[in-house]
């Protein structure tokens, strides 16, 4: 390939990579994640939806829902215990305006509603009874996204809550 050619796609490509925009208030960005949930060793899978909006004289924020799925078996002798959890839920994010602009930081609030199942399966079936598993989650939760491209991002969150729950997870990002 000429030099020329070549040299004038990658300052091309530098200049789009640092014309994205960050969050943007009339948009939609959704995508799906995995990562550690703190209760199992099992992987849970996500989706997230966020609208940006404005407010005046405070920001950008993202007014989110969440859906997380996670499952997990415990062995023990005589037995096994199953947890299977959906949590869904509602999120108030704050984003902000940091230079390069291909980065999106924000911080927030989550209140969502973990629907627990437990089951044992076992020799003495009558001898444990059900356990409660599930209830209320409110955490405070950060992350960030890098825009690949002007519609595509790859992101990262961390969440810490109620129900001795938490969160790490990877995923990645569309603005619609």
């Amino acid at each position: 390939m000429n030099k020329k050619i070549f040299y004038a796609l990658v300052i091309s490509f530098g200049i789009s990579n640092l014309t994205y925009s960050q969050f943007e208030t009339g948009k939609h960005h959704l995508g799906p994640s995995i990562g550690l949930s703190f209760l199992g060793t099992v992987p849970q899978i996500g989706f997230n939806h966020e609208y940006g909006i404005s407010l005046k004289n405070f920001g950008e924020i993202g007014i989110c829902g969440i859906f997380r799925y996670w499952a997990f078996t415990e062995n023990f002798p005589g037995g096994d215990w199953s947890y299977s959890d959906i949590l869904f839920g509602a999120q108030g994010n704050y984003h902000f305006k940091i230079n390069p602009s291909n980065i999106d930081l924000w911080a927030g609030l989550t209140l969502a509603f973990d629907a627990g199942y437990v089951r044992y399966k076992g020799n003495n079936p009558n001898l444990y009874p059900t356990p409660s598993h599930g209830g209320i989650w409110l955490a405070f939760n950060f992350g960030g996204r890098y825009w690949v491209s002007s519609s595509f991002a790859v992101s990262g969150r961390f969440g810490l809550g109620t129900l001795k729950y938490g969160s790490l997870e990877i995923g990645c990002d569309w603005k619609l």
